[in-house]
């Protein structure tokens, strides 16, 4: 069904609906009208909605490269309103004419034109656990930055009327960073906090530092997405390059699914109770912040090939490789979440993934020869000594047949067997594999293929 056909038909059952032709019986659920410009209402029935999703579809896959970014489901609302309006108007009485052809330009400008109006420059800020490394000063990542909230709060500020007007406390508003820092140094206080402060409170309370992007040309909703994204990317980067598991659960974002900080245990032994026991997980901090600061100095070298990384996941039209930064990304997140993972086989199971993502397929061997030419080592040599000794070849057999493929079919499916020794091999293979290709695409000048870091 073309283009012309569906917005014809749509049309069509919207002209029956509202010529009071409309067999309500036959619709069940709650009404779903829509308000158009003019004031009148457009009601869209069953059969209009799945005509509008097919007529939303055909646009958005013939959009320009260059518009507005936004997502099919919030891009299919703006498709609704605009007909809406067209048709309340009467402006598709012509739609059996020669002048269908205009209609359908003037509907497709009318919904562009509308989005270019909320595709804003839009800084997004989450709150979020950090290492520390923004105690002295915001630290910077490419186009990301992490500050303390103290930081945030003298760096932002409400409109002028907003603080004149909010729940008719003027003078607590123009107040509102005070208020807030008094009110972050007493968590455990109940007094209540007045105005603009008690409503940020809640957002940043949690957690001691935000992580800071600005993204443009997309739809509000869609930039937070991307935005969230490439904070939790940068989060990510710096805790691979550190290189210490823990890291990973230190550094998140405050919506991240996270372990415990700690937990207790209760044992009864011949009818008696223990004193319960307790252990702290790998959320709390470990290093220092002069230890934090040294790591960072260290990284010196490999930081601006995440920085880079971070700009082409930001602004993909200005960099050479859009597809392989977000592969990168892509495969770094599942090495962030086998790390963060609880259970030893699931993580191996992530740990294997994230190869996998990153060689584009390819299975055992495919990922093989990328760890061959990536580390320089030959697949013969033997990697892994002691009892069993591995082989480079044998280490990734291990990791992607005997760990991720048989853990993900069903093959392992005791949970009592250990898979500890896999998982610390899985992480120490991946962790250098993301690396070494982050340095490599810095200087690729090759194609943007998917299967490029086999090569690269």
């Amino acid at each position: 069904m073309g283009l012309k056909t569906e917005l014809k038909t749509l049309v069509d059952e919207l002209d029956r609906v509202h010529k009071g032709a409309m067999p309500w019986t036959e619709e069940v659920g709650i009404p779903d009208f829509v308000t158009a410009e003019n004031g009148l209402q457009r009601y869209f029935t069953q059969n209009a909605r799945k005509m509008l999703g097919k007529l939303s579809n055909t646009f958005y896959q013939n959009r320009e490269e260059s518009s507005a970014k936004v997502e099919i489901e919030v891009y299919e609302r703006f498709v609704k309103q605009a007909v809406a309006d067209m048709h309340a108007a009467d402006e598709f009485l012509g739609l059996d004419c020669d002048d269908s052809e205009n209609l359908r330009s003037r509907l497709k400008g009318l919904i562009e034109e509308r989005l270019e109006k909320v595709a804003n420059k839009y800084t997004h800020y989450f709150p979020a656990w950090t290492l520390g490394m923004e105690r002295k000063s915001p630290f910077s990542l490419g186009p990301v930055t992490i500050m303390t909230r103290a930081d945030w709060i003298d760096m932002v500020d409400f409109p002028q009327q907003g603080k004149d007007q909010y729940l008719n406390q003027p003078d607590a508003n123009h107040r509102w960073r005070e208020i807030l820092k008094n009110a972050l140094k007493r968590p455990k206080d109940n007094s209540p906090i007045e105005g603009l402060a008690n409503a940020v409170y809640g957002a940043v309370s949690k957690c001691p530092a935000l992580v800071k992007v600005t993204i443009c040309g997309y739809e509000r909703q869609f930039s937070r997405k991307l935005a969230r994204l490439v904070c939790k990317t940068a989060l990510d980067s710096i805790s691979l390059g550190l290189g210490a598991p823990e890291c990973f659960l230190q550094q998140a974002l405050q919506d991240e699914r996270l372990p415990p900080v700690g937990s207790n245990s209760l044992i009864e032994t011949n009818g008696f109770l223990w004193l319960p026991g307790s252990v702290l997980g790998g959320r709390v901090p470990s290093l220092s912040p002069a230890r934090v600061e040294q790591a960072l100095t260290d990284l010196n070298e490999i930081l601006p090939a995440f920085e880079a990384i971070l700009e082409g996941l930001v602004d993909p039209g200005n960099h050479r490789h859009p597809k392989l930064v977000n592969r990168w990304a892509t495969a770094l997140d599942w090495f962030g979440e086998g790390n963060r993972e609880a259970s030893d086989a699931i993580a191996l199971a992530k740990l294997g993934t994230c190869l996998d993502v990153l060689c584009c397929g390819g299975k055992n061997t495919g990922i093989r020869d990328m760890v061959v030419h990536l580390t320089g080592t030959d697949g013969e040599t033997q990697v892994i000594q002691g009892l069993r000794p591995r082989t480079l070849k044998q280490l990734v057999k291990d990791i992607y047949d005997h760990g991720r493929s048989q853990i993900l079919h069903g093959t392992h499916y005791d949970r009592l067997e250990s898979f500890s020794v896999e998982r610390k091999q899985a992480a120490y293979l991946a962790r250098i594999v993301l690396i070494e290709s982050a340095l490599r695409l810095q200087s690729y000048d090759g194609p943007d293929d998917e299967k490029a870091f086999r090569t690269i």
